[in-house]
């Protein structure tokens, strides 16, 4: 049966509690398009490394769609063993209950994941398009790379919104889209970045921009210290990320020059609450905005 607002609801229930990681890939509306449940339930899952059917890990009722846009992927009672939700996603949308594991929207396309609790690290890892909201908090290396793949191998598109705090190197090697952080952010957000716009409303413990040659950083809350590669250039009265214009000072510095002489990085921080950065405005000289 067709659901509200268009949308041909799935709703997928653990039948226990899970001990080790369960892999999930295999959840997405591209995948559920075309099947009956009886079909879906035979999809493969990986308990561990014992290989599993959806049907024998989950209950599983409503209808799907043949297509993968109108379909809409409910996870009840979710908990962070459950990972890789998403991952590949192209279409539609995914909703989990709960909290999530680790690779939740890895390598995303399209569609939307929202996530109703915390989630784990590499949420949107190398993602191309697409919405990731969690009403949580999450791990690291958000919409980042693998380690030992190319530096400017992290997020190429899409949205990330973190309502909770964030771990450490946010966009590490991001190229294009956004992340958002309500909360506080820990070390190297936006280390190698090269383009795209990370906005932390809340505190950063440092480091910010290591190694990045582009892309905007922008910090609403403290961070204690620049990184002596970046060079104060100005002080500007607001800051737009998408459509979003935060109008206050913020301190504009540029770089990482320890990267390189042309470095077009930008990193906008709160004037009001770092009052330490003051030296650095009377020592260059700038006035005040």
């Amino acid at each position: 049966m067709e659901q509200a607002g268009g949308k041909f609801e799935i709703i997928i229930t653990p039948k226990k509690k899970f001990k080790v990681p369960v892999e999930l890939d295999s959840i997405k509306p591209e995948k559920f398009a075309g099947k009956k449940i009886k079909d879906i339930m035979k999809l493969i899952v990986f308990e561990g490394n014992r290989k599993k059917t959806l049907g024998e890990l989950f209950s599983i009722q409503g209808k799907t769609s043949d297509n993968p846009e109108e379909i809409r992927i409910i996870i009840e009672e979710s908990t962070s063993k459950l990972w890789r939700i998403g991952e590949e996603m192209q279409f539609g949308e995914i909703i989990v209950n709960g909290d999530a594991g680790h690779y939740i929207g890895a390598k995303m396309k399209g569609g939307k994941i929202t996530v109703n609790g915390n989630a784990g690290s590499w949420i949107g890892m190398e993602m191309k398009g697409g919405t990731i909201e969690i009403h949580g908090n999450a791990g690291d290396y958000v919409g980042g790379r693998l380690r030992g793949k190319r530096p400017d191998s992290g997020m190429k598109g899409g949205m990330i919104i973190i309502h909770g705090n964030c771990g450490v190197e946010a966009g590490r090697g991001m190229r294009k889209g956004t992340i958002i952080i309500d909360g506080d952010c820990l070390e190297y957000p936006g280390a190698d970045m090269q383009g795209g716009s990370i906005l932390i409303r809340g505190n950063c413990t440092g480091r910010a921009g290591a190694n990045m040659i582009g892309g905007k950083i922008v910090i609403c809350g403290k961070i204690e210290k620049i990184l002596p590669s970046f060079y104060l250039e100005d002080i500007v009265s607001k800051v737009k990320v998408k459509k979003e214009r935060i109008k206050e000072p913020f301190y504009m510095f540029i770089g990482d020059y320890s990267v390189s002489r042309k470095a077009n990085g930008r990193l906008y921080i709160s004037k009001l609450n770092n009052p330490h950065l003051e030296k650095l405005r009377e020592k260059l000289g700038l006035g005040e905005e």
